[in-house]
């Protein structure tokens, strides 16, 4: 958890403009082909040194507890397996790949197959941290 708070903080609410919200938008990324691996892949959570197990303990928490709850009541659980596939090698391009996903979320709320990205994590208002070309999420945290 404490890989996640560094960036995310501990009630979920992220930057803004440089980190993601959890609340209410992170379940969303369940939605679309791609999105299970993204949350595993992060580099917060692939690099971090807990085990499979205990790392799919705490993607299963962070769903249920910042949601959306519609989601958060139905999903898969994440298994040790899962991590275990997911894992490696770690993200390198987090935005580019959190844009594709946001997108296709877009793609499916305008299609009436589910909600839309949420606001907060747009491309456009997620971005590098000011004066720094490095990605947002970084993995040391």
């Amino acid at each position: 958890m404490l890989q996640c708070q560094g960036c995310h903080l501990e009630d979920g609410s992220g930057s803004p403009g440089s980190v993601p919200s959890f609340r209410d938008a992170v379940g969303r990324y369940l939605e679309v082909p791609g999105g299970r691996a993204f949350l595993v892949g992060v580099p917060g959570a692939s690099t971090s040194p807990l085990d499979d197990a205990a790392l799919a303990a705490v993607l299963n928490w962070i769903v249920e507890a910042f949601g959306p709850a519609e989601i958060a009541a139905e999903f898969a659980p994440f298994s040790a397996e899962e991590v275990a596939r997911h894992r490696r090698p770690p993200l390198t391009d987090v935005d580019a790949v959190r844009a594709e996903l946001l997108r296709r979320l877009d793609a499916r709320g305008a299609a009436g197959q589910g909600a839309a990205a949420p606001a907060a994590w747009s491309p456009e208002r997620v971005r590098s941290r000011p004066g720094s070309a490095k990605p947002s999420h970084s993995g040391g945290r």
